[in-house]
């Protein structure tokens, strides 16, 4: 899976920018100046009023997530996601490239559990295919390694995919993914074309390069 996430200079503008108050209220306001899908309810999700979980089409193949504090005008969590067709796959499996939650203490018993409810009663519900971006922070990973191990139990199907080679090889023991004994995450280069994936229907062997 991908390579390890550990250039602080390069993960603070990816990933902090929504920290700052004035950017975050911007961010709240382009979103709630677009045309918006709640999709709370396709997520099973339930919020107190003034919280909305909403979708924002960014072009054909990208679009965002957001929980939206109506009542404090903020962006208390965020997702940017993309859909790629993948031709060795056959498929368009969605990937979350940027994952954001606030820090602000109030809103911790809304944001609890809302990634595990997204990734799973939606985007997968929806798009069938879920990869693993290219590049993850620790706790990135350790959310990967969650959302395999419940694949598995789940009975779902998990991969290991060489984008380079089309080697596709699956994974049904989590206790590989744990230890990474299946090499998903590596420091190197070359682990931004290995990708985790997670698909409710088994994929093709007939891979090639």
């Amino acid at each position: 899976m991908p390579r390890n996430y550990v250039n602080q200079d390069k993960i603070d503008p990816d990933f902090n920018h929504l920290n700052n108050v004035e950017q975050n209220r911007s961010k709240y306001l382009e979103i709630s100046d677009s045309e918006v899908l709640d999709i709370a309810r396709q997520a099973k999700l339930s919020f107190p009023p003034a919280y909305r979980l909403v979708r924002v089409e960014t072009g054909d193949e990208s679009f965002q997530l957001a929980l939206l504090s109506d009542h404090t005008s903020e962006v208390v969590y965020y997702i940017k996601c993309i859909v790629f067709p993948d031709i060795h796959l056959n498929a368009k499996p969605v990937t979350q490239v940027l994952l954001w939650r606030t820090s602000v203490v109030s809103h911790r018993r809304v944001t609890s559990g809302v990634a595990e409810d997204i990734f799973r009663n939606y985007l997968l519900e929806h798009y069938n295919i879920i990869a693993s971006d290219s590049c993850q922070t620790r706790e990135g990973r350790d959310f990967w390694v969650r959302q395999l191990g419940y694949a598995i139990e789940y009975g779902e199907h998990v991969y290991r995919f060489n984008r380079v080679n089309c080697d596709l090889l699956e994974i049904t023991d989590h206790a590989v993914i744990r230890d990474n004994r299946c090499d998903l995450w590596g420091d190197a280069e070359e682990y931004e074309d290995i990708l985790a994936l997670i698909s409710k229907d088994p994929l093709p062997r007939n891979c090639t390069s």
